[in-house]
C-alpha cells in the first residue's frame, strides 16, 4: 500500500495567481470559448472566460459509463477553439474523454488544470504540477481528501460532508488552559496540577471519543497527556510537537503541517491567534476558533504589507 500524500491547498487566492499568470499567454491563442468540466472545474472556467471575455460552457461527464455529454445549453460554434478546463489532471478519465468528445466534434483544444502531477493519465498544455508526495485540495471537494472518502473510489454513497475529518487542540478544548506564567515560574507543579484536572464542562458537540487532538504540548509530555487520556476516555490519536522541528512559538505551524499531513477538513482551536495563523498555513482546511463555549469559523489570508504612515 502507497504512503498517504499531504494535502497541498488550493484556496481561492491561489487558484486565481495561477490562472493570472497564464491568461497573457492564452489571450495571444485567441481562443473562441472556454469549455468546464462540471463540477470541479466549474469556479475556475468562471474564472477563466471572465479573465478572456469569452463565452463559458461546460461538459457533464458520467464515471461509470464514461458517457461525455453537454452541461449547458449553449454550446461553442462549430470547429472552435476552445480552453478546455479541469481542476486536476487525475488517473481516471475524466479528461482525456472530455479532450476527445471535443475533438470529434472538429474542435481545437489546448488543456488547462490547475493541477497535475507524475501520475496524472495526460499532461496538460497548461497547469502547475504539485510537489511529490502531495495531493491537490480544493474547496469545493473539501472532503474528498479524507481516508474515508478515498475507500470509495471517488463514488461515494452519501453526501460529501458526511466524510469530513475532524481535529481538535487539547488545552483549552478537553480542559482549561492553564496560564503560561504558570509554567515559566514552576513547571512540575503546574504539570502536576495540570494532571488532575477534570474535562472541561463545556465541550464541542463532536464525537470527542475517538477524534484525533493535535497539541502544541512536546513529545516528552506524551506519557502523562496519554494518561489523562485514558482515564477520561479519550482514546483517538495523538499528535505532539516535535522540539526539534518546532519550538513552543512555532506551534500553530506544527499544527497546520499535522492538518495537512494527516488530510484533516476541520480543526478546533482555542487559542485565537494560533486559529488565524493555522488557517493561514492550511488555507482550505476548516479551522474553528472553541472559546470554551462557543464556536467561531477563522478564515486568514496573507495581504502585502500595510503602510501605516
Amino acid at each position: 500500500m502507497s504512503s498517504p500524500r499531504a494535502a497541498y491547498s488550493y484556496d481561492y487566492s491561489r487558484i486565481e495567481t495561477v490562472i493570472s499568470g497564464f491568461v497573457p499567454d492564452w489571450r495571444l491563442m485567441a481562443f473562441d470559448a472556454v469549455v468546464a468540466i462540471a463540477r470541479g472545474a466549474l469556479t475556475p472556467g468562471v474564472m477563466v472566460s471572465t479573465s478572456l471575455d469569452v463565452p463559458l460552457h461546460a461538459l457533464a461527464y458520467a464515471r461509470a459509463t464514461r458517457q461525455v455529454s453537454w452541461y449547458t445549453v449553449d454550446r461553442p460554434g462549430p470547429n472552435s477553439r476552445i480552453l478546455l478546463v479541469e481542476d486536476i489532471a487525475g488517473r481516471g478519465t475524466t479528461l482525456s474523454d472530455s479532450a476527445d468528445y471535443l475533438r470529434k466534434q472538429g474542435h481545437d483544444i489546448s488543456i488547462f488544470t490547475l493541477a497535475y502531477d507524475s501520475e496524472s493519465r495526460i499532461k496538460p498544455d497548461y497547469g502547475v504540477k504539485i510537489p511529490s508526495g502531495f495531493r491537490a485540495w480544493f474547496p469545493w471537494e473539501r472532503e474528498s481528501i479524507t481516508p474515508s472518502f478515498d475507500i470509495t473510489l471517488n463514488c461515494p454513497e452519501r453526501p460529501g460532508f458526511d466524510y469530513a475529518s475532524w481535529a481538535i487542540d487539547l488545552d483549552g478544548v478537553l480542559l482549561m488552559d492553564l496560564p503560561e506564567h504558570d509554567y515559566a515560574q514552576s513547571l512540575h507543579e503546574t504539570l502536576a496540577r495540570r494532571d488532575v484536572l477534570l474535562p472541561s464542562t463545556s465541550l464541542p458537540q463532536l464525537d470527542l471519543g475517538t477524534i484525533t487532538i493535535i497539541t502544541g504540548r512536546p513529545e516528552q509530555d506524551r506519557e502523562r497527556t496519554q494518561c489523562w487520556l485514558d482515564r477520561h476516555g479519550f482514546h483517538g490519536a495523538l499528535i505532539m510537537r516535535d522540539e526539534a522541528r518546532h519550538t513552543p512559538e512555532q506551534s500553530a505551524a506544527h499544527k497546520a503541517e499535522a492538518i495537512l499531513a494527516r488530510c484533516h477538513t476541520h480543526f478546533v482551536e482555542s487559542d485565537p491567534r494560533q486559529a488565524l495563523a493555522i488557517a493561514s498555513l492550511a488555507p482550505v482546511a476548516r479551522v474553528v476558533w472553541w472559546d470554551g463555549c462557543k464556536a467561531l469559523m477563522v478564515y486568514a489570508n496573507a495581504i502585502e504589507q500595510l503602510d501605516m504612515a
